[in-house]
């Protein structure tokens, strides 16, 4: 019994045995499979020499530099109006005729009352002289007379209002009054603008009053109009606070081609605040959160490039010079980690 119980105990450890060296040699008879990065097809380019312009795009409206409203001195009826909008006057030239009936009797009454008086006086002038009235006499009707001459003027002045002329030269915008209609100092009679001095006011944000206000003799300005006109500008002011409301400043500048534009003209405004030639890639070369990638030295990686940009126009990005001849990755870079493999079916190759 005992031999039986010992033999069953030796054959267990034998099967044992041989199953534990059965999986051995499976294991290490078996394949070993080693995991292997898929290559990612990419195009790349060197970057190239292009102009960048850093601009502000504004929108405005143009406007006259000086807008004249020409207000009558006095009222009455409108007897004559030669004027149209869109006129082209001298200074001078004759812009209403309002009647003239009540100014001329005004000043006849003065005349007659002038001519009266002075008569007196130089009667009492003389016995003055003669000492035959007193110096009371004289010198109340010395004042006398000077009011009179003094009404006399201002129904000259009056009267002459009564023509109504242009007192700039230039066209006229707006003729809103007609034959018939009553004049008066509360409505002007027309408004005349110096078309040939035409200007822009616009806002601009805050970020930008210190280049600005550093540049500005130097800053280019560009205009155009939805109709193609386009004209450079010059600044002729720029506001020396920021509103706190708005957090912007006001800017104005002056056509230097008006001829295309006309008063009321909706314009968009380009602030040219830097531009100049150097090495630069195509904006899509960049991932959103700036990510740049280029060829490995051996062609067959991806590499995380670190640079500083420059000028930025929304289209293409300055990078330093040293860069010329690198092989950035422009297409496929979604996704890539330094060093996964590349394979280049792009662009201009190594």
């Amino acid at each position: 019994m005992q031999r039986r119980g010992a033999l069953k105990y030796i054959i267990l450890i034998i099967v044992f045995v041989a199953v534990f060296a059965a999986i051995i040699y499976f294991f290490n008879s078996r394949e070993t499979v080693t995991y292997q990065a898929p290559v990612r097809p990419v195009e790349v380019m060197k970057p190239e020499i292009h102009t960048i312009r850093e601009t502000v795009e504004l929108t405005g409206y143009v406007e006259a530099s000086a807008m004249i409203p020409v207000v009558p001195f006095v009222s009455g009826t409108i007897e004559s109006y030669p004027i149209e909008a869109g006129d082209t006057v001298e200074k001078g030239d004759v812009i209403a005729e309002i009647d003239k009936e009540p100014y001329e009797l005004q000043k006849a009454q003065a005349e007659a009352a002038y001519l009266g008086l002075e008569s007196s006086f130089q009667r009492v002038s003389a016995l003055y002289e003669k000492g035959a009235a007193t110096k009371q006499d004289y010198d109340a009707l010395e004042a006398q007379l000077g009011a009179v001459k003094a009404q006399l003027e201002l129904a000259e002045l009056q009267l002459s209002y009564a023509t109504v002329t242009a007192p700039v030269s230039g066209t006229i915008l707006m003729a809103p009054s007609s034959v018939g209609s009553i004049a008066s100092s509360e409505s002007p009679l027309a408004v005349i603008a110096d078309l040939s001095d035409l200007i822009v006011n616009v806002k601009v944000g805050e970020r930008y009053f210190g280049r600005i206000m550093s540049g500005r003799d130097t800053l280019r300005v560009e205009v155009s109009a939805p109709s193609g006109a386009m004209s450079e500008a010059e600044i002729v002011s720029i506001a020396p606070y920021i509103d706190p409301t708005s957090k912007t400043f006001a800017l104005r500048v002056s056509l230097s081609s008006p001829e295309p534009f006309v008063p009321g003209m909706f314009v968009r405004i380009t602030l040219v605040l830097d531009e100049r030639e150097c090495l630069a890639l195509p904006s899509y070369a960049s991932l959103a959160d700036g990510t740049l990638y280029a060829l490995s030295s051996d062609g067959g990686s991806a590499e995380f490039v670190s640079l500083e940009r420059g000028l930025d126009d929304g289209s293409w990005f300055e990078i330093p010079a040293e860069y010329a001849g690198t092989s950035f990755i422009v297409r496929g870079q979604n996704d890539l980690v330094s060093g996964m493999p590349v394979s280049v079916v792009g662009g201009e190759g190594v």
